[in-house]
């Protein structure tokens, strides 16, 4: 996590000690002192489950990332269906997809490309987010459009919820199979050349990939200036690795027999090993290697289980600032909901990104935005709405036509700029400017 960040965890204590001492502020300061306060929170929370990851393993650790990803808006939101404001919650789910897939993926494509020109990912990761992006959609206008059919007839108001309860579930049972697939690889066996790319990038590449990752931990650990530079060439000298075993597995057996026979006819040794490799396999690298630990699982829960109380606590200060703000500047619940509050969950997560743009890194831009799209679709609202059969008031997934509609257009825009494999800063705009847009009708008109 960044050291700034590390900063602004005092206004997590400001906002919690004013709490329990029950000093009054004007509702706007001590809503932006808890809105501060839940950023750092959640880049830990990120941090913990990271490093339980390590324990864990790459499937379980891949499934925490998945359960943890957006436990900040859950936990803003059930708190927010404790205090009756169903309206604020319903626009808080559209808003942190919209938020995640337009917001997120349009400013970390505009930086990326700005400086690399055209980023190139594999389309089939990308295929798979607008299949689900497709479903998604699905689940939360269905429901929508059976309400206004039923308006115009008699009916019992409690088949809405009943409807919206049944596609909850249908989402949730959409979330686990993309689990099952995406994390635990349940049926996804890969192609005969496929596993061939996977065994030649181990054998010629993993052991420079892993003092290269080890080298970064050292780094990170380590207290010196300017290891930000430092840091971003080591992911660059990975992502190059990567991309140079990619490049060479079409012609792998055969420059592997060639190799052989020039080999056998000079006298030497078939292979060589990686310029790369070869620098780090340095008595120093192997040092620095033995030196590398992971934290302690206790720890690291620890950790988890307090970043995770401090959102609860924070969010609730948040939450019950909300209706007096709103009063004072003027906002309506829709635009809270929509823009204001999905951008403070999701602050930590913009850095992020726009970190991995920087380094060429698109494939994980589009797994972080649009998995956390597709996560709030699949898990977060389907929980919400089955936890609102407790609450004063239920949650169903009816939504206004506004939103519905740029939902819709975010799933067509974000299909058709992912088509080719590659995106460039003016598709990352357009991103932008139909988020903009929406905002713009929401605080105007409040729908």
């Amino acid at each position: 996590m960044p050291r700034w960040l590390y900063f602004l965890l005092l206004f997590a204590v400001i906002a919690i000690g004013l709490d329990l001492l029950h000093i009054e502020l004007p509702p706007l300061l001590l809503f932006l002192i808890a809105a501060l306060g839940i950023v750092p929170l959640a880049a830990l929370i990120g941090q913990a489950v990271e490093e339980v990851a390590e324990h864990t393993g790459e499937r379980i650790g891949g499934l925490l990332f998945a359960t943890f990803g957006n436990a900040t808006e859950l936990i803003i939101s059930i708190l927010a269906l404790r205090q009756g404001l169903v309206n604020v919650v319903s626009a808080s789910i559209i808003g942190a997809i919209l938020g995640n897939a337009l917001l997120v993926l349009g400013i970390s494509v505009c930086v990326g490309g700005f400086k690399h020109g055209r980023l190139k990912f594999e389309t089939r990761p990308a295929s798979q987010y607008a299949s689900l992006f497709a479903l998604c959609m699905g689940g939360l206008i269905l429901p929508t459009l059976a309400s206004f059919q039923a308006k115009a007839i008699h009916y019992d108001p409690a088949m809405e919820h009943n409807l919206s309860d049944y596609v909850a579930v249908v989402l949730l049972v959409g979330y686990l199979a993309s689990v099952l697939f995406s994390v635990f690889h349940v049926g996804d066996k890969a192609e005969e050349g496929e596993e061939e790319l996977n065994v030649t990038v181990g054998a010629r590449s993993m052991a420079a990939i892993s003092r290269l990752l080890t080298y970064r931990h050292h780094v990170i650990q380590s207290g010196i200036q300017g290891k930000t530079g430092t840091l971003k060439k080591i992911d660059s000298a990975v992502d190059a690795i990567m991309e140079h075993e990619k490049a060479r597995s079409a012609v792998t057996v055969k420059a592997q027999g060639e190799s052989e026979q020039a080999g056998q006819k000079n006298g030497q040794p078939a292979t060589t090993l990686d310029p790369v490799a070869a620098n780090l396999a340095h008595p120093e690298a192997k040092k620095v290697e033995t030196q590398e630990h992971k934290p302690p699982l206790w720890r690291s829960l620890l950790l988890l289980a307090a970043a995770t109380i401090g959102v609860a606590l924070v969010s609730e200060i948040l939450v019950g600032s909300i209706e007096p703000v709103t009063k004072t500047l003027g906002w309506n619940d829709a635009f809270v909901g929509l823009v204001f509050l999905p951008l403070i969950g999701a602050l930590p997560e913009y850095f992020n990104t726009i970190s991995m743009s920087l380094d060429k890194r698109i494939g994980m831009v589009l797994a972080a935005s649009a998995g956390s799209s597709i996560q709030i679709a699949l898990l977060v609202a389907p929980i919400l709405v089955l936890i609102s059969l407790f609450m004063p008031q239920r949650l169903d997934l009816v939504f206004s036509v506004v939103e519905l509609s740029v939902l819709g257009l975010t799933t067509f825009l974000f299909s058709e700029i992912t088509r080719d494999g590659e995106l460039v800063w003016l598709e990352g705009l357009l991103l932008i400017l139909l988020f903009g847009m929406m905002a713009g009708t929401v605080f105007v008109f409040g729908v």
